[in-house]
């Protein structure tokens, strides 16, 4: 496994705090999904728990090395949350029980949690006691991949390290080594994933460039015959999500088009859905996004929600909203 080469930086950084003994025992790393922010973890674990690191590197070759390389150190505690699950007050007794024994290595013990979103209330309460008095030789690393200060008590026993995505000219050349398919657009991989090049390079490679691909079609033709009911079928049937962001993808892209920044655009592949929709009114094409937005918020928070229903109301909704007023 290599560190991504937008990790060096942070990876070097790290790595010099602890060289210089200037490092805190608990770092909070904010990011977003699809950074490599685990990735960059591990490789700081691999050297904390290295047995004869070499300046910022780690051997390689010792028997901490060797464990960590198969993922089976007994003093690496990865405490991953399965999803939708949350982490509480048990999972952070688990915790204590590892961290306040003697290392089996004789050395660093590592707390990873990668999700503190997961975290339960009561859980957050539980973890602030070990935060405060953490044994000796001790290092907590966890990450928040919201903006959202959900637990500001927590983030005040952590130095907070913000983890940045690459630039935009950084991630299309790494992108353009890494990808299979060399006839998709990065810039639009790249946009729809929020920047993250890891996320963009599964989305190239994978089957759902096509999926869009087809269900952008699919639109185009419901919007030209002036029938969005047809999208019931394709909407009901898997990734409602998914297809709902990129409907609001291309709605943005419509008002950018209106303000004539098309260099600003996401779909660059998809300019003649985008035209065929510029030709309603900026407020239309707004009125149209929030309520897609809602319509992605109800699907996602609601639990037992009937999802067909829902997609048919907003069809409905927006075909009276648009108005068919589309020029063709």
């Amino acid at each position: 496994m290599k560190l991504y080469p937008w990790l060096i930086n942070p990876y070097n950084n790290f790595i010099k705090q602890y060289q210089t003994k200037k490092a805190h025992h608990a770092y909070l790393i904010k990011t977003q999904r699809g950074i490599g922010a685990s990735i960059l973890i591990w490789f700081i674990s691999k050297w904390l728990l290295c047995l004869k690191p070499v300046g910022i590197n780690f051997c390689n070759e010792c028997h901490g090395c060797k464990l960590m390389s198969v993922r089976n150190h007994p003093d690496w505690h990865n405490f991953i949350s399965e999803k939708n699950n949350m982490f509480n007050v048990d999972n952070v007794r688990m915790i204590n029980e590892k961290i306040f024994k003697c290392s089996q290595q004789g050395g660093n013990k590592i707390i990873f949690l990668s999700d503190i979103e997961k975290l339960t209330e009561s859980a957050v309460n539980a973890f602030l006691k070990t935060l405060e008095e953490p044994p000796k030789n001790t290092w907590f690393f966890l990450v928040s991949y919201t903006n959202l200060n959900l637990y500001t008590t927590l983030s005040s026993r952590c130095l907070i390290y913000k983890l940045f995505p690459p630039t935009e000219k950084n991630s299309l050349n790494w992108l353009k080594k890494e990808t299979i398919n060399k006839n998709r657009s990065y810039l639009t991989a790249l946009r729809i994933n929020q920047g993250s090049p890891i996320s963009a390079k599964k989305f190239i490679n994978g089957n759902i460039w096509i999926d869009r691909i087809n269900f952008y079609k699919r639109l185009y033709n419901s919007l030209k015959n002036k029938n969005l009911l047809n999208m019931l079928k394709t909407l009901n049937e898997k990734n409602s999500i998914v297809q709902i962001d990129w409907i609001c993808f291309l709605l943005c892209d419509s008002i950018k088009f209106n303000f004539n920044e098309k260099k600003y655009l996401t779909n660059f592949d998809q300019i003649e859905l985008i035209k065929l929709l510029s030709y309603n009114a900026n407020m239309i094409l707004d009125l149209s996004l929030r309520t897609w937005m809602r319509c992605r918020y109800r699907l996602s928070k609601i639990s037992g929600i009937n999802y067909e229903l829902l997609l048919l109301e907003q069809l409905l909704l927006w075909e009276k909203i648009l108005n068919f007023k589309i020029t063709i």
